[in-house]
């Protein structure tokens, strides 16, 4: 019987390194961001729900504009909860059609919004990766390149950190200051 975890944190707290060592030590890991961009760009139905909601701005040149977007959805609740409408589920059904194609008795999927979408309570666990704010609104500058005004919005639309502490057993502290390794390994004889 195969378990299926996810992985899931704040904007900027690493979750995406804790899904490559993942991958690293030989375990499958479904990438929900990367995964629903390449949705967005494949499927003409959401693409049709997406210029519906967002206008012709959406796409430009038939690629999917992403700082309008995220400019719309930081702004207007409303419109990111529809745009999450839109494509949740055509990743979610796209999740299920990759993992049935696993042969590993534990697969992951990393998603930024578990908690806030109560998409939690469809795993057999949920690792949270987690970190200062200070330390995740220096990594999304240097990543990202958005003011402290855009990171900040982002925080805001997310579930706040110890809030989600509450909801799994699972913590992996990513400040820099403690190994990252040791506590994947540690997690992974507990799940």
């Amino acid at each position: 019987m195969t378990k299926v975890i996810g992985i899931t944190g704040g904007i900027g707290s690493g979750k995406s390194v804790v899904s490559k060592i993942l991958q690293l030590i030989g375990y499958p890991v479904y990438s929900s961001d990367q995964r629903a961009k390449e949705i967005m760009h494949e499927d003409q139905k959401i693409i049709q729900q997406l210029t519906s909601l967002f206008g012709n701005q959406a796409y430009l040149n038939k690629e999917l504009n992403r700082p309008f977007i995220a400019s719309q959805i930081f702004q207007d609740d409303s419109k990111r909860i529809q745009m999450n409408q839109i494509v949740h589920p055509a990743v979610r059904a796209d999740f299920k059609r990759w993992t049935e194609n696993q042969v590993s008795h534990l697969v992951f999927q990393e998603s930024a919004l578990l908690f806030e979408t109560g998409n939690y309570k469809a795993f057999d666990g949920v690792i949270l990766v987690t970190a200062s704010e200070k330390v995740r609104l220096e990594r999304i500058k240097l990543r990202d390149n958005l003011s402290e005004k855009e990171i900040r919005g982002r925080f805001n639309s997310q579930m706040l950190e110890e809030e989600k502490k509450k909801l799994t057993p699972f913590v992996i502290y990513n400040n820099g200051d403690v190994f990252l390794v040791p506590q994947i390994l540690d997690l992974l004889k507990r799940i």
